[in-house]
């Protein structure tokens, strides 16, 4: 098998695709029209109690995509390091396999 094939860079690969994904879904998420919705709440646009509660709730949702896009970039992160250590473990197979391993 050549270096850098087989199941840990297989494995590798898919990591990155789903790091990918989750880095794209992160940037969907801070790009959410939703995120400004709290600008178009208030004592300007509504009477009596149910803008501070609509304003409130509306920041507590938008807290709650800000920190599912951050967790989701950090899941990201570690699944590309994990990808890295996959490939560096089939390398080191490889090259001890191939009789080129250090040692």
């Amino acid at each position: 098998m050549p270096p850098g094939s087989g199941p840990s860079a297989d494995a590798a690969e898919q990591l990155r695709q789903r790091a990918t994904l989750l880095r794209a879904t992160a940037s969907k998420l801070e790009g959410a029209l939703a995120l400004d919705l709290y600008r178009r709440a208030g004592d300007d646009v509504w009477r009596g109690a149910t803008p501070a509660r609509c304003l409130a709730e509306l920041l507590e949702m938008r807290a709650a995509l800000q920190r599912a896009a951050a967790d989701l970039r950090d899941t990201a992160r570690l699944l590309a390091q994990r990808a890295e250590q996959l490939e560096i473990e089939a390398r080191t197979t490889a090259a001890i396999a191939s009789g080129t391993g250090a040692g």
